[in-house]
Parts: C-alpha cells; sequence; structure tokens
C-alpha cells in the first residue's frame, strides 16, 4: 500500500512539473538565424572569434570552461583544456579555448570580471544561511528561514544582486576600465577578416555595451574599440537587463516623447556602427538573438523596434531554464543563472534556427 502510494505521490509530482518553453519558442514569426557553425564555415579566414562575458552573480574559470564544452559537443568538436589565463586587469581573468570544428576553428575569450564586485559583496556573507565559496569560514547565520526563502536570499539577493548595484553605483567607472583593458587584450592580434560573435548574459552585456560605447568615444582607444564592433557579425544575448538596468540612466520624464527619447547604450553602440566611414565599406545588417526564460524574474524581452533603426534585427526566443511546478512556481534562481548550460540554447547557439545542415542532426 505505502509503494501504490509513493507511485501516485511521484506520478501527481511528474503530472504538475512542466518545462513550459522547451523545445523552445520564437516569439517573432519566421525568426531564422545562422549558428557559430555556419559564422566559421563561411568566413574567409576559416575562422570565428567569440567574446563571452557571464553575468550578475559569483563566476569563475570553470563557467568559461563549461560553457565551451557545451558549444563545443554541438559542434561536434573537442573542448580542449584551456589554455594559461591571464590577469587583463586587476580582478579580471581572460579564459581562452580554441576549439577545432570541421568546418574550421572557433577562437573563445571569456572574460571572468566577478572578482571585481567580490570583496564588496563579502560584506553581506553575514546575511547567508548556507555560505557560499566567497563567504567559506564566515559566521553562521542563526535565525530560522524558511528553506526557500533562504536560497532565494542567499543566492539573488546577496551574491546576485548587489553586482548591479555595485555596477550602477560609484565602482562604475572603476569596472568599465578595467573590462576595457580586458576587452583590448582580449582582441589583441585578432584578424580583422574573421567575424566578431558575442555572447553575454545578464548585467554583463549591460557592462561590456556600456564599456565599448566608453571606449569608442575616447581617442586613446576609439579606434580598437570600433574595429571590434564594426566586425560583429552576431549578438547572443541571455537574461537581458537592459530595459531594467536603463531606467537608472533616465531622468523623469515630463513627457512620453521624452521617455522614448532616451537611448540606451546598445542602441547608440549599433548608431556608431553604421556611421560612414572613407576607408571601408557600409557594415552589414546584425542579428541580435535574445533568449528569455519568462520565469527569470530578472529578465525582460528586448523590444525589436528599438533597435531596428540602428540597422539590428531583434528575435527573441523563450526557454525554460528552470521547472515549473502545478503552473505555480519555478526556481527563480535556476531560472536567473542557468541559460548557456541549457541544452536548448547551447543547440541554437552553436547551429542556428532552422539546425544548420553542418550540425549533426
Amino acid at each position: 500500500m505505502r509503494t501504490l502510494s509513493a507511485t501516485l505521490l511521484a506520478a501527481a509530482a511528474l503530472a504538475g512539473c512542466s518545462l513550459p518553453y522547451r523545445p523552445p519558442q520564437f516569439i517573432e514569426a519566421d525568426t531564422r538565424f545562422p549558428g557559430l557553425i555556419d559564422f566559421v564555415a563561411r568566413a574567409p579566414t576559416r575562422s570565428a572569434d567569440v567574446l563571452l562575458v557571464h553575468g550578475m552573480c559569483t563566476h569563475d574559470a570553470a563557467w568559461a570552461d563549461e560553457t565551451v564544452a557545451t558549444l563545443a559537443a554541438q559542434l561536434v568538436a573537442n573542448a580542449p583544456p584551456a589554455a594559461a589565463k591571464t590577469a587583463a586587469a586587476p580582478g579580471i581573468q581572460i579564459v581562452p579555448h580554441d576549439v577545432v570544428t570541421p568546418q574550421g576553428t572557433i577562437r573563445f575569450r571569456a572574460l571572468i570580471w566577478s572578482p571585481l564586485t567580490t570583496s564588496i559583496k563579502q560584506q553581506l556573507c553575514y546575511d547567508q544561511t548556507d555560505k557560499s565559496a566567497i563567504c567559506t569560514g564566515t559566521p553562521p547565520f542563526t535565525p530560522t528561514r524558511a528553506k526557500l526563502n533562504a536560497q532565494i536570499k542567499d543566492s539573488l539577493v546577496d551574491d546576485c544582486l548587489p553586482d548591479a548595484l555595485i555596477y550602477q553605483g560609484v565602482a562604475r567607472e572603476q569596472i568599465q576600465l578595467r573590462m576595457a583593458d580586458a576587452i583590448l587584450a582580449a582582441t589583441r592580434g585578432s584578424d580583422p577578416r574573421a567575424p566578431l560573435v558575442v555572447i553575454s548574459e545578464s548585467l554583463g552585456s549591460k557592462i561590456l555595451f556600456d564599456t565599448l560605447l566608453r571606449m569608442s568615444e575616447e581617442p586613446a582607444t576609439s579606434r580598437a574599440a570600433m574595429r571590434e564592433v564594426q566586425r560583429m557579425a552576431w549578438l547572443v544575448m541571455a537574461a537581458n537587463q537592459i530595459p531594467l538596468l536603463h531606467t537608472a540612466e533616465q531622468p523623469i520624464a515630463t513627457s512620453v516623447a521624452m521617455r522614448a527619447s532616451t537611448p540606451d547604450s546598445l542602441q547608440r553602440l549599433l548608431a556608431k556602427r553604421r556611421e560612414p566611414v572613407a576607408d571601408r565599406d557600409a557594415v552589414s545588417p546584425l542579428n541580435l538573438v535574445a533568449f528569455t526564460d519568462p520565469n527569470d524574474l530578472l529578465s525582460f524581452t528586448l523590444p525589436p523596434e528599438r533597435y531596428r533603426e540602428q540597422g539590428a534585427t531583434v528575435m527573441n526566443v523563450l526557454v525554460s531554464n528552470a521547472r515549473t511546478w502545478f503552473g505555480w512556481l519555478a526556481d527563480p534562481v535556476k531560472a536567473h543563472v542557468d541559460y548557456l548550460a541549457n541544452p536548448d540554447v547551447g543547440s541554437l547557439v552553436a547551429c542556428g534556427a532552422p539546425r544548420s545542415s553542418l550540425c549533426r542532426q
């Protein structure tokens, strides 16, 4: 009888558990985009560069290793051990992976900026119920919290949200200056004929585009910055926070027209990308693929009309990172942090939509 009860309970639990966006769903009609395998196959150099930037929450080099391994599996390639990690600027590491596919070589360069904010976030370690890696050894938090509340407080509130607050605060300029050094180091020696693909998550997208915009406006770095911006062939963004974070950069609007006239840093950067330059041809249109789990409380889809005038075609893809239970609840932590570990996302990034014939079917 107990076995039957347990079986019925398990069946009920499974029936109430769902991944509503597996397989992924496209918001825009007739969504089509190439994958990494197509970019490397079409490139005159038979190579492509990928800049990887993580989002909020504590990350280390293992994130880069795991992300590249996920994509390599779809590309029918082996992900070799990373070469020696280099410190591009105090607090930022570059993790390099050169992945050889049947179509050519993809050079991944991951920028690990998480250590920049660690010492500030450690001020909140006293509040964590289950101590994270950066809080190991700190005094225990003795008050009792409900288990789910404790998990959310430990991760989203004590570890993830502080990254956004730190960046939007007085450390913003310091972070951008160090990120600029990292970008220059990661792209040094790159072939201008090779396409550049940017894969960024969450707050990392905001930091990257803010920094590139700043670099493009400063004489010492403008040429290098615009060289990379102009060879961008594809933007892949996950867990998008630009619509939310951009609200911190606007004055109180007295009219709808005033509110609509404030472009975000990505809009401004894409506009500069399209500016005519005497010694080069016009840049090609840019595809921007945005992955969002609707249960991700910290992420937003991207309005296509916001970037259309700047030459970008936005395609929103809905995915499920975390299971939904009885249509009532999904883990908000897993929904936000697991995008590039999601096999559906990895498949689309590596092989495009519809799936490229160059990938294993």
